[in-house]
């Protein structure tokens, strides 16, 4: 249905009122098309133009309302607003003082009297050559409580004048005082519209308080004004990292490298970023550049022991975390990954020598893992003691009481789930969505792209698991299927609300969903693991091909890590048959593992977790 002009410029006008922006500025445009001199569309295209800082843009279309409609006043005060803006004070005071003429008055010409005003009087006044090159000498000399002094004080004086306000926001930032460098910062912008720089310094300052959706913005405005700008294309690539779009950072960095090579942490991030999408291969070349270009960077060499290990190059790996720590030996995270692998090896007591060697919560879950598995009784019961008294909730703790009931005997109320086997769930979500198409299709792409990496997964036979997180794929995020396994964990956590187990009532309140394809062959197998970042821990069955004897490749849940449960003790697992389509939930505490399957059909599951955020 057509839409008049009336009608449109009324829904324009709803959209700023609602914050729709973007949509008002369409719609005003799209009407200007027709009309190149309609007042009213030309008015509010200038007005958020003003809003956004964009005064030479608000002055040409508020210039064309203003000579449409001359005697409208809210047309004149926002044109001699734009006017002041643009420093054309003489025009702006002409057609103030005749517009009061005309009896226009109130709060807002009275503001414009006093913008003109001040701006008339600081026109003609600025900060000497000498003021500003000292400032930037005592900056670059990090005399910081100097150079402080001296922009306060260039500031008081001259407030119109920007390269104070860009300075002292550099100096807030660099002192962490980051609400007075957003103030400082957003002034910079404001005198300086089209500076690259100020807006970049902005985006950093709104990082820093974790505002990433402007920062996103000032990166983008600091990029769009100077395309190459490196810092800005890097700092992007922060930001799109934070949001958790990754292919989208990924090229920001790329974008950073290419105009300054020399950026040793856009190396070293891309690096991240493409292990985050599974391109192990390309994750560790870029690792490598970052150290060859800083052989000291800590930090870089534990990002490219993490990779290795992830493609199962356990011995390069552990040269890296062994330079890592030589290189930072208070670096807790390459202690702790180093035991992580080690764990993951079965080389249990060189791991509890890295865990124990560190005050990181983590390690400490880790080493009572050592303790049980070593068949440590007594250091194991003393440390799961201890770490229930000191109220540590999670899946390992689950397990681990579980295990010691089946092991050693022991009895012991379970903090995070006493009975988990009540808490599994299994539905057919293939009769509730388009199945084929949002998860098979998707599943398939992914298994099929060449430049994916699959990951080292001790506990998988005959089979493989692709690494990275498949929710932060871009072809993934495309779909639906997050959207509804998040739907369908709340579902499941409705189910049980009512209950008194420990998970259910202490239920993270933000969590993330980690995931990742299972592709296995005939006789493949998983070995008895659990998850033990997860809090739930999801299985959608991609496809399961038609069983030729019972039980074939079936999903096993037990309480503890015995593969093989006597009659006295069957009632501590649970098989559950799982076709096509099948999900299925449990808490992150059970044990799981699959049955061998024979059939010549791949195997395929999407395996998930619901990770607590923090």
């Amino acid at each position: 249905m057509k839409v008049s002009i009336t009608e449109a410029l009324k829904i324009g006008v709803k959209a700023i009122q609602d914050g729709e922006t973007d949509r008002a500025q369409r719609i005003f445009a799209t009407i200007r098309e027709t009309q190149p001199d309609n007042p009213e569309a030309n008015f509010n295209l200038g007005e958020l133009a003003l809003g956004l800082g964009e005064s030479k843009d608000a002055l040409s279309y508020l210039d064309r309302a203003f000579k449409v409609e001359p005697n409208r006043a809210k047309y004149r005060i926002s044109y001699i607003d734009a006017l002041i803006k643009n420093d054309q004070l003489e025009k702006a005071n002409q057609l103030l003082t005749e517009g009061k003429e005309l009896g226009m008055n109130g709060e807002k010409a009275t503001a414009l009297e006093v913008q003109l005003s001040s701006k008339s009087k600081t026109a003609q006044i600025i900060p000497s050559n000498g003021q500003l090159k000292n400032l930037l000498v005592l900056y670059e000399n990090r005399q910081f409580s100097e150079a402080e002094e001296l922009a306060l004080s260039i500031t008081q004086e001259f407030p119109e004048h920007q390269f104070g306000w860009k300075v002292l926001g550099a100096l807030f930032e660099q002192s962490g005082r980051k609400q007075d460098a957003l103030q400082a910062n957003q002034t910079s912008v404001r005198l300086q519209s089209k500076d690259p720089e100020a807006h970049n310094n902005l985006g950093n300052t709104y990082q820093e308080l974790s505002r990433l959706k402007e920062a996103e913005a000032s990166y983008t405005q600091a990029i769009a004004l100077k395309p190459d700008l490196a810092e800005a294309h890097y700092n992007l690539g922060n930001t799109l990292k934070g949001l958790d779009r990754m292919e989208e950072a990924g090229a920001s960095y790329i974008q950073a490298i290419a105009l300054k090579p020399e950026i040793a942490e856009a190396h070293s991030n891309l690096g991240v970023t493409l292990r985050e999408l599974g391109r192990l291969e390309d994750a560790i070349a870029s690792l490598r550049d970052a150290i060859s270009l800083r052989p000291h960077y800590a930090e870089a060499h534990v990002n490219l022991a993490i990779t290795l290990k992830d493609l199962g190059r356990f011995d390069e790996a552990q040269i890296s975390y062994t330079q890592a720590i030589a290189l930072n030996p208070d670096l807790v995270e390459a202690r702790y990954n180093l035991g992580v692998m080690l764990f993951e090896r079965q080389q249990h007591k060189a791991a509890a020598e890295q865990f124990d060697g560190i005050e990181f919560k983590e390690s400490k879950i880790f080493s009572l893992r050592c303790s049980y598995l070593e068949r440590d009784e007594i250091t194991f019961n003393e440390k799961l003691d201890s770490a229930i008294n000191d109220g540590e909730l999670n899946a390992v703790i689950g397990s681990l009481v579980s295990c010691a009931e089946a092991r050693f005997g022991s009895n012991r109320s379970n903090p995070f789930c006493n009975d988990p086997l009540k808490y599994i769930a299994q539905s057919h979500i293939n009769k509730s969505y388009d199945f084929r198409n949002i998860f098979v299709k998707t599943a398939i792409e992914v298994l099929n792209d060449s430049s994916l990496s699959t990951k080292s997964q001790g506990n998988l036979t005959n089979g493989i698991q692709t690494s990275g997180n498949f929710f932060l794929m871009d072809r993934v995020m495309e779909t639906e299927i997050e959207t509804i396994i998040r739907n369908e964990v709340e579902e499941y956590r409705n189910r049980f609300k009512d209950s008194d187990e420990g998970f259910i009532k202490n239920w993270p309140p933000s969590y993330d969903i980690r995931g990742w394809l299972v592709s296995m062959q005939k006789g493949g197998k998983l070995a008895s693991h659990i998850h033990g970042i997860g809090w739930i821990t999801g299985s959608i069955y991609i496809n399961v091909p038609p069983k030729l004897k019972s039980g074939s490749g079936n999903l096993v849940l037990c309480m503890d890590d015995l593969e093989e449960h006597s009659e006295v003790d069957s009632g501590r697992e649970i098989i559950i048959d799982v076709t096509t389509g099948s999900l299925c939930f449990f808490p992150s505490s059970l044990h799981h593992y699959t049955i061998p399957f024979e059939e010549e059909e791949d195997r395929i599951v999407l395996a998930f977790d619901v990770v607590p955020r923090g």
